[in-house]
């Protein structure tokens, strides 16, 4: 009897905002179950068609040829599914099996989103009621519960009680593997910061670092990458005005919706990445700068620092304040042999996050609750 699998992702901010983070791991959860000879449907408000899902498989680097090996299609199966899959991680995508949180999604939007004001923020209020109103509901019908990180299932068990399985989110390196890193004389004198170009990402901030960077002379410039909706133009025209007025076009490119043939470009070849993002729960673009050699540094409240980084400096640098990080980026940039020893480092830590093994962890952990 042919035993089906329902990947469930329904969330508005992604619908406004542009892809991230969860819809990644909505594919590789699907990907995880059909390598194992399941039937899997993505049931999602944004992937509605075929060339929908094609597209949305491209964006995140994954090999067309591969994923239609799969048998994955879209909507609900024509029978009773064997487990449903929450990964969206809030009450919106109702009744599943299992929940997979991405942060605490049941805490009112701004603990972890206060960059979103104005409309987007009532928006953010009508998302935190309505999880607040529902989910004890889907609390109580779950069999299990999944944390991206150990930095988000400690709001979990502190707020709720929950005491989620940790596995992190996959990272596609397979090509930044490949390649040879670049050694520190070959790199451009760039700061590299990919992060979707969204109020709730808090991209000013990479402005402020290009201007810290520009008052204390440093000849590095900031690169901005990342995807951009057009929900979200106001905002970025407001980036590229303070821009303007800093006088910063030397300090400073934005880069929006750059392909990811250019990401994985601009990841090999820059001299560091920053994380910008405070308490961000975990970030894939971490993940991914660390497997082209490139040392990272995070802010110290966030998964970065505590998972990908695992609390260890000579993995990945922490930082409070962006002033501390423009020291640290002053340190690297003069410090060739420091530089090559966290290079070395994070490239082997980023293995640990290689989409496989994502694959099995998840599967492994999830097996026991198919009917």
């Amino acid at each position: 009897m042919r035993k089906y699998i329902v990947v469930k992702h329904h969330m508005i901010n992604t619908m406004v905002m542009g892809p991230g983070g969860s819809e990644y791991v909505t594919i590789e959860t699907a990907i995880a179950f059909a390598k194992k000879g399941f039937e899997v449907y993505i049931d999602s408000w944004g992937l509605r068609r075929p060339e929908d899902l094609s597209s949305i498989v491209r964006f995140f680097g994954i090999e067309l040829e591969e994923f239609e090996n799969y048998d994955i299609g879209l909507g609900e199966p024509p029978g009773r599914p064997a487990l449903t899959v929450n990964t969206s991680g809030d009450a919106i995508s109702g009744v599943s099996d299992v929940i997979y949180f991405h942060y605490p999604s049941l805490m009112p939007h701004d603990t972890y989103y206060p960059g979103v004001k104005g409309v987007g923020g009532i928006v953010g209020k009508v998302y935190s009621l309505i999880n607040a109103v529902a989910f004890p509901f889907v609390f109580r019908k779950a069999q299990a519960f999944v944390a991206n990180s150990s930095f988000t299932a400690r709001f979990l068990r502190k707020y709720y009680g929950i005491d989620p399985a940790i596995i992190h989110p996959p990272a596609n390196l397979k090509l930044l593997l490949g390649q040879r890193p670049l050694g520190f004389h070959e790199r451009k004198p760039f700061v590299l910061v990919v992060s979707r170009i969204s109020p709730e990402k808090m991209p000013e901030r990479a402005v402020e670092l290009a201007y810290l960077l520009k008052t204390r002379g440093i000849n590095v410039k900031v690169i901005l990458a990342g995807s951009l909706s057009e929900y979200n133009n106001d905002l970025y025209d407001d980036l590229r005005n303070a821009v303007a007025r800093e006088g910063l076009e030397d300090y400073i490119e934005i880069i929006p919706n750059a392909p990811r043939s250019r990401l994985l470009q601009l990841y090999r070849e820059s001299l560091l990445y920053v994380h910008i993002t405070p308490k961000e729960h975990f970030g894939i673009s971490i993940v991914e700068a660390m497997a082209a050699g490139t040392p990272v540094i995070a802010p110290v409240d966030s998964g970065g620092w505590s998972d990908i980084g695992n609390y260890n400096p000579d993995i990945v640098k922490p930082y409070g304040r962006l002033e501390e990080a423009v020291e640290i980026i002053i340190k690297l940039v003069g410090n060739k042999e420091e530089w090559e020893r966290l290079s070395r480092n994070v490239r082997t830590r980023s293995f640990f996050f290689d989409r496989d093994s994502f694959h099995f962890k998840l599967y492994q952990a999830l097996r026991k609750y198919i009917y």
